[in-house]
This record gives structure tokens, sequence and C-alpha cells, in this order.
């Protein structure tokens, strides 16, 4: 009986790891690197379970075409640890904006902002706004793909708004106040976001606190859409001159 007791306590104790892309359909084929020894592969149901020892492993997960995942699982002295998920995104082929809908990625149009200006009053804001829609009910995720490296990406000062449509303002030139056509899309409020940097460098996940209430929103950098200055825009290199707008219904 103790000689059974034994063999017991030093059976090797097991992890287990689901994969999955970001709509939640399972991805079969998906590397899993540990530290140390041969790597694993997940099967058909996007799962693969292996002998681990006890401590703080940190597991990759990578497949071609995919953005590669870290995760961290401590395994415990005595039990199996907890079963680790990765989701993995697709990668983007070229810079932008895509939001992740509920089966497919939907770019974000680049949309020029334009300036309404007098002396006294400055609007910024957006002409057009697409047609297709983020779907509603949770929070929004992006993949960000981007030349900036972190640091970089974090003095662009990256906004998310949330948009208003103006038709009519009253304007304050020299001469009074008067009633003038914008027709433009302006920044109203700002929501929180989490931005997370990747194992590609140049990729970046977006996710907003909470989920968005149904309507118009756009990225920007420097907080242009809310600058009151009719110089700000100007300021900016050309390339900055814009945002990127949609819409969640």
């Amino acid at each position: 009986m103790l000689l059974a007791l034994a063999l017991a306590c030093t059976d090797p104790q097991s992890l287990s790891v689901n994969a999955t892309d970001a709509f939640g359909t399972a991805l079969e084929e998906v590397t899993i690197k540990l530290p140390t020894g041969e790597p694993y592969t997940t099967g058909k149901d996007g799962q693969v379970s292996f002998d681990v020892v006890p401590g703080k492993l940190e597991i990759m997960a990578g497949k071609e075409g995919f953005i590669p995942e870290f995760g961290t699982v401590t395994v415990p002295d005595e039990g199996n640890p907890d079963a680790l998920a990765f989701t993995l995104f697709f990668e983007p082929d070229s810079v932008g904006f895509y939001g992740v809908g509920n089966a497919d990625y939907m770019p974000l149009a680049t949309e020029a902002i334009k300036t309404v200006a007098t002396d006294k009053t400055t609007w910024h804001g957006l002409k057009n706004v697409p047609e297709k829609a983020l779907p509603s009910g949770q929070p929004q995720r992006f993949v960000f793909k981007s030349g900036l490296r972190a640091a970089e990406l974090k003095q662009q000062n990256l906004t998310l708004s949330k948009l208003k449509f103006i038709e009519e303002a009253e304007v304050v030139g020299v001469l009074g106040a008067t009633d003038v056509e914008l027709d433009l899309w302006v920044a109203d409020t700002d929501l929180a976001f989490d931005i997370k940097g990747t194992q590609a460098q140049d990729n970046y996940l977006i996710v907003t606190k909470a989920p968005l209430e149904p309507g118009f929103y756009a990225f920007h950098a420097q907080g242009i859409l809310k600058a009151t200055e009719a110089e700000s825009l100007d300021r900016l290199p050309k390339e900055m001159q814009v945002a990127f707008p949609f819409e969640v219904k």
C-alpha cells in the first residue's frame, strides 16, 4: 500500500490547452510551445493535453496566419492546473484598424477630417460615416496593425470618441453670431479602452472597457476631433489629419 501511495504521488500533472479564433471556432494545428521540451499541437477540437511539472510556466500558442499569443499558468505541487485558453486573432495583411465582428473582420475606412472655422469658433468633424456596422452587446474588439512601436503609439494619444451629427450650428464671428450649415459628425464623449501589444510587434489588440451603445464612433490621434483651434489640424502631418469611424448597432 505504501508503494502504491508513493507511485501515486509521483504521477505527472496534466495541463489542458484550448485554442479558438476570435469568433470562438476551435483551431486545429496550433503549435503550443513550452520553455523546454518538444512542442505540442492541438487537434480538430482545438485542444491538447500534456504532462507538466510544478511551477510557473509561460506558454506560447501560434499558427500560421495568426498573431501569436502568450499565456502563463501556475502548476500546483498537487493536482492538475486549471485549463489554459488561447484566443488567436487573424493577422491583417496591411496597416489599419479592423473591427472584430461576429464572423469576420470589418476594416475601418480612413476619413479625412474637415474644419469649419471663424475667428471665434472652430469645428473639426467628418462628412461621412460607414454603412457597415459592428454588433452591439459586448465590449468591442479591434486588431490594430501599425508600424509604430508601443512607446511611439503612446505618444499619439489615441482616442476613441462617440460622434454626434450637427446639421447647423451657431458660429460666432467678428460681426456676431450666425447660423451656418455644418453637416459634420463631431466628437461628443470619449470612451475608455485597453490596448495591448502582442508578440507580433506591429499588431495591437484594442478592447473597449464596456460594450458600446448603438451609434457612431471614431478613433483619432492627438484628440484632433475635440480641438478648439483652427490651426490644430494644420499642425499635424497629412497622414494624421484623418479619423477611423465605425458604427455599432
